[in-house]
């Protein structure tokens, strides 16, 4: 694979260079879901920031968990890991919790906004699993099957020895499930509907990959931490989905206010037509006189 690459005189990751990708790609999408909700533009944006820093920071310090038992050994670990390692499970409870701060602020339904930036995680995860590829990182088991992918030396991966694609498995699973979440959130289903399929279908689905994965990474007993995370990642899900369809969460996006942002549009509309109506009447009263002036010079005659 290529982890990275020269160009301008810098050597530019490839990783961060999918990353990139991926997050241009969430706001994309971000963009073309809107219409199918009631948020402004300034809520989607400032929502969007807060998921992105919360997410960083929860990717990092998950990270840093995973590895605790080296940062004890030499504190300097987290200095020299500040730019690299980075746990999803981390990005995406950081990134929920910054969603759950600014819906509290605005006073917005929780499920509200995740069902509405979920589809847009997913696209962005799925590109950056590409860039997993790339620099070699969370590799599969060895195995000779037809799909195998064997990395060069360099790699994070293990050189000259065929591989299991997880990360491009995970890529194509991302990029289904994000079609089919985006096609839940334009049925205008409750609140609650998007983010529990989400929590269920990836829930399983990393549960499932990380039995195929033979990457360093934490272990809770004989569980790897990410599928350890996944049970209650799955059974929230599920709960979300019961909830839902027992009427527990019954608000869709028909009970929300109808943005700010528009209300000056359709005032301005009203004021236009009472001009228009106003004009056509002055238009129409200079006719009168003339007509009257006509009457008059008849009866003369």
């Amino acid at each position: 694979m290529l982890p990275s690459f020269h160009a301008l005189g810098m050597t530019i990751p490839m990783y961060g260079v999918l990353s990139a990708v991926g997050m241009l790609a969430a706001f994309v999408l971000l963009g073309f879901t809107r219409k199918h909700t009631r948020f402004s533009e300034d809520h989607a944006l400032s929502a969007a920031l807060w998921a992105i820093i919360m997410g960083f920071v929860g990717a990092k310090v998950l990270f840093w968990l995973v590895e605790i038992d080296q940062i004890i050994a030499d504190p300097s670990y987290l200095l020299h890991t500040l730019r690299e390692g980075f746990v999803f499970y981390g990005a995406l409870i950081g990134g929920l919790c910054g969603v759950g701060i600014y819906a509290l602020i605005k006073k917005l339904p929780f499920f509200s906004l995740t069902d509405y930036f979920i589809p847009a995680l997913v696209i962005g995860h799925a590109f950056g699993r590409i860039g997993c590829l790339f620099a070699g990182c969370c590799y599969g088991m060895e195995c000779e099957t037809p799909i195998s992918i064997v990395f060069p030396a360099g790699s994070a991966a293990p050189a000259g020895v065929p591989l299991l694609p997880t990360q491009i498995m995970e890529s194509v699973f991302l990029f289904l499930l994000c079609a089919f979440l985006v096609w839940r959130l334009t049925k205008k289903k409750p609140f609650g509907t998007v983010s529990g399929w989400y929590m269920v279908l990836y829930g399983a689905w990393r549960f499932t990959i990380e039995f195929f994965r033979n990457d360093e990474r934490g272990f809770v007993g004989a569980l790897s931490t990410s599928q350890f995370i996944s049970i209650f990642i799955f059974a929230g899900g599920l709960a979300l989905l019961l909830l839902v369809k027992f009427g527990v969460l019954k608000k869709t996006v028909l009970d929300l206010p109808i943005p700010v942002e528009e209300e000056p549009k359709k005032k301005k509309d009203k004021a236009e037509v009472a001009e228009e109506a106003a004009e056509v009447k002055d238009e129409a009263k200079p006719e009168e006189p003339k007509a009257e002036a006509e009457a008059e010079t008849e009866e003369k005659e």
